[in-house]
Order: structure tokens, then sequence, then C-alpha cells
């Protein structure tokens, strides 16, 4: 899973019905889409007990809960599924029961943000990602969501949450720190804006890859993905035999780094090179997974392969040279010297601060063997959700379109895009594939698909509507595509125990109904009912059955539909 793009904004009413049209039910459901910093954030259970440690005594003094009041559904007890409250730009928005957050590359419930919080946020039952908490973050969390105002009250459909999402940094590492271990700084890359310098420079930005210790069913357990474990926090260190936390130090605010809600993706490399090779950080001077063979000297655009890649006319004069001693079955590491672009959240060790980064891309064009070993990344992507009959086409214009763009190491070979449908009773995970015309592309290994504006996500190869899914794969296919129904693919594991070839995303942007005609006027709900992990419900895989969204954010009773 890849960092989002933010939904767009609808600022204001932007619509008035044309004379004579009645509005039907469904449009007196007012939308919402809110993007902003966390000022306070609570599970239910908190709300209803009025003990919750990011409430404010105005938040306590203006609660007044009935068995109506949507915010105590799921209170009684903290469950995996529980609801919650948030508050960004002033506006408190219920998050319902069954909501799955979008992390920027991982799925979590509102319980599950609380529950792997640590250090300090953990000692005091907060999310540690809210302005009002005792230890409030080092800087601002950010929440987007789309949602609609339903009986006078906010309730979500969709949240992301990131510590701006749009944030990225970038510059030249000066300086990779190969120390082994218990060196916490081991891992380190300093970033500035000397090409040229070999060593870390006063000013520096240091960055830290957040990647946690594979789990022991990994191919390589106690490992990170793309390069050293991240270290303890401080107070979780354990020697043999362990001693208890200093007494000055169990309020260490440095205790919630890194943090392993805000991880790499592990499944999918989010750290990789512009085509989307996947890259790592060396974990030492020799390293057999992140091998240096793989960085050809004085080369940052080459071929792994026996022969040079001669590219299409269009795309260059010259060919692009190859590296026979390269491994395509291995990642590829940085260097100083490299130039990348990244985003993480913003941390603090015994050192001082620095990014723990969940993404991160190196200016580098690597491509493979044509036919060989590929990699496939999935950069932007965008659903429309149609919309209800008696508003599309009056007030309203709605798509149904989809637009998909990626990288592949290899551009001689047919890239396909599916939908990735669940079974919500069982959390099986299957792929389905869309309608796709590819176009031409200005660069070397980019793909895009935007199909025509009546054939997109919604339905099936044979008319069958199946709804908006939440995540979307992009595959590099030989020959006949991968049928319809069938497990994600589990295999070729290569690079360091990544799955070759494929690569699952969320979708970056969903377009629901937007009015049309003279401002001012009511505007179509955000139609939740086509999206089908929140009506028919989904899976995580420590939550194999999640239910529909409770309370529901539009009309009841909810019912699947793209068109009504």
């Amino acid at each position: 899973m890849k960092r989002p793009r933010v939904s767009k904004l609808m600022v204001g009413a932007m619509a008035l019905a044309c004379a004579g049209i009645t509005l039907p039910a469904q449009a007196q459901v007012t939308p919402f889409q809110i993007l902003g910093h966390i000022e306070s954030f609570c599970l239910n259970n908190q709300i209803a007990s009025g003990t919750g440690a990011c409430l404010t005594t105005a938040d306590k003094e203006a609660l007044v809960l009935t068995p109506a009041d949507p915010r105590t559904v799921g209170a009684t007890t903290a469950t995996p599924l529980i609801g919650a409250r948030i508050v960004v730009s002033g506006i408190a928005v219920t998050i319902p029961v069954n909501t799955v957050v979008q992390m920027p590359a991982a799925y979590l419930t509102p319980q599950q943000i609380f529950a792997r919080a640590q250090g300090v946020s953990k000692k005091y039952n907060e999310s540690g990602l809210a302005l009002q908490d005792k230890f409030p973050p080092l800087a601002a969390f950010e929440v987007a969501i789309d949602g609609n105002i339903v009986n006078n009250t906010y309730i979500a459909g969709l949240v992301r949450i990131s510590q701006q999402s749009l944030n990225n940094g970038a510059g030249y590492i000066h300086g990779i720190n190969l120390s082994p271990p218990p060196d916490h700084s081991a891992g380190k890359l300093c970033i500035g804006p000397n090409s040229l310098a070999i060593t870390c420079q006063p000013g520096d930005v240091m960055i830290r890859l957040n990647d946690p210790a594979l789990p022991s069913s990994d191919p390589f357990p106690g490992d990170g993905r793309y390069g050293r474990p991240n270290p303890n926090p401080p107070n979780t260190e354990k020697p043999n035999p362990a001693p208890p936390p200093a007494p000055a130090m169990i309020d260490d605010p440095n205790s919630r780094f890194p943090d392993p809600r805000f991880t790499v993706d592990q499944g999918n490399p989010t750290v990789h090179a512009l085509t989307g090779y996947p890259m790592c950080v060396p974990r030492s001077a020799v390293d057999s997974e992140c091998p240096s063979v793989n960085r050809p000297a004085g080369l940052t655009t080459f071929v792994m392969h026996t022969e040079p890649l001669i590219p299409p006319a269009k795309f260059a004069s010259q060919p692009i040279q190859n590296c026979a001693g390269c491994d395509p079955d291995k990642q590829a590491p940085f260097i100083v010297g490299d130039y990348i672009t990244y985003a993480g959240t913003l941390a603090q060790d015994a050192d001082g601060p620095f990014v723990s980064v969940h993404t991160m891309v190196g200016n580098v064009g690597i491509y493979t063997k044509p036919g060989g070993r590929a990699y496939v990344t999935l950069e932007e992507s965008l659903v429309g959700t149609n919309g209800p009959v008696l508003v599309c086409g009056s007030i309203a214009e709605c798509q149904n379109r989809l637009k998909v763009e990626g990288f592949s190491t290899d551009p001689s070979r047919k890239v396909n895009v599916y939908a990735i449908d669940v079974n919500a009773s069982t959390g099986a995970q299957t792929a389905r594939l869309l309608h796709g015309t590819e176009k031409v592309q200005a660069v070397f290994g980019r793909f895009r698909y935007v199909p025509p504006l009546t054939v997109a996500g919604l339905h099936d190869l044979n008319g069958t509507l199946t709804g908006v899914t939440r995540e979307l794969m992009v595959r590099i296919d030989d020959g006949t595509p991968f049928p319809d129904g069938s497990p994600l693919p589990s295999t070729p594991v290569t690079a360091h125990g990544l799955v070759a070839g494929i690569y699952v995303a969320p979708v970056g942007e969903y377009i629901f109904p937007e009015p049309t005609g003279v401002q001012g006027g009511p505007q179509p709900a955000l139609n939740f009912q086509c999206l089908a992990f929140l009506v028919n419900g989904w899976s995580l895989p420590e939550l194999p059955a999640i239910p529909r969204l409770a309370p529901w954010p539009g009309s009841e009773p909810p019912a699947f539909s793209c068109i009504n």
C-alpha cells in the first residue's frame, strides 16, 4: 500500500437544482470533505465515560449523550472495531463502528491506533496524534475525512491519517551510517543540498526508514524489509537481565519513536527507484541482500542485463547501458550522492530530531531484462463512484471512470489493472480484471490507463455490478491475464521477500457526484452505497470479518447501489 493523494475538497455550496426538479431524499443528506489537524481523538468508550485523556473540560461539559447519539454506538467495550470521535478544524466528527482508517502504508481500526501507540502515549491511553494530548506530537497530524451530515451529525465514511500528506523532503545523500547494532543511529542517512558532499554537513536533515523487524513467518524474520530493522525505543531495550525503567525516564517523549503505525509498506515497495525497482539502505559495507554490484559505478540509468537496452526512438537517442553483473533478484542500494525524495513523520531520539520515513524514491532509472525478472509500482489512481439516477444529469455530474498510472522496469511487457474484491465473511482477497485502454507515454517505463468514461471499475467484464473497491493491483502479465476470482499472487518471492511483478495500493481518489448548474443550492450526498467495502464489509488479516459502518454515513437503510 502506498501513500494516497488526498481527495479534493468541496468548498461551500456549489449548485442549485433546475426549476421543477424535486431532489431525491438522499440529496437532503449534506456532504462534507474536511482536511485539517487532529485536535482531539477519543474512542467511543472514552467519550461515554467522559474520562478520556484527550477530552478537554469544555468537551466534558458539552457532552450530553443519549442512547440515540451515534457516539454511544460500540461504547460499552473497547472492541477492535469500536468507533471514535475526532475533532478537526473545530468540527466534531463521528467515526463509525467498523471504520478502517487508512494510514500512509497501513490500515488500522481506531482501537488499533490507540493500542499500537507506544511510550508515554500508551501510558496515558492517548493516540499520540492529537494536539490536545498530554504529550502532543512533534508536528501536527492531519486527517482527511469524506462523509455526510446526517440528522445534524457529521458522520465519516472514509478516514485517512498522515502527518501532512502532501509534505515531502528532497536532497542528496551525504552519508549513510553503517554502524552495527546496538548503535541506535545505524541506518540513518544525512540529506542536504550539496550534490558533491560525501560526508554529513552542518544543517543536514537526518532520516531513517521506519522498517519494523519482520515476523517469524517471513523469509527474513527479524530483519527489516529494506534495511536494518527499527531500534527499540527508549525504556524498551531488553538486555539480559532486563533492569526496570529508570523513574526519571518513565515519561520520556522519545519513547514514542519509531512509531509502528507509520511504517514502510513491507508488502509493496514504497522504497524504490523511479522505475519501481525496489531499493534498500545497506546494513553494512558488505550486504548480500542489498549488494553493491546492483549499483554500477557512475551510472544512474542502466539495465540489469548482459546487453544494452534500446528504447524506442521517441524516448532516447542512445542505448541504455547494461550491467551484466547486476542481480535482478536482489534490491538495489542507495548510495552517497543519490538524489532522493522522501515522506514520513517527525521523530526524535537521543541525537535529536529526524524524519521516520515510510516512502523513499531514488532518482535512479533501473530497468530489467526484457521478458525476465521485473517489478512494477502504482503511483496514482482515481475511480468514479457514479451516482443516483435522479441526481446525475440534473444537478450533478457523476463519473464512472478510472485512471491508473505507474511504472514498470520492463516496458516491453503488458501491465494490467485489477480491482481487489474482498469476501467480508472469510477475508479472502481475489483479483478482478478492469477495463483498460493504455495511453501513449512520454517517459520510458511509465504506463497510464484511462478507459472511456462509461467503462470503469464499477462492473466486471460481464457487466455485473461489483461496486468500487478499496484497493487496486497492477500486474505485469505475460499472455493471458490473471483469471478473475483468483487469490492474489504470492509468488515469485524475491528482492528480500517481495512478490515480484505486482503492486497493490489503495485507490488514491474517489470521484463522487459533483454539483453543476447555478451556485448556492443543495449538494448531492457522497454516495458511499457504491463503495462495496463500506456497504458489504471488509477484512484485515487479524480481523477477517468487518461489517458495514454503523451509524451509516447517509440515508438509511444503506443499499448497495451505484445508480440509485
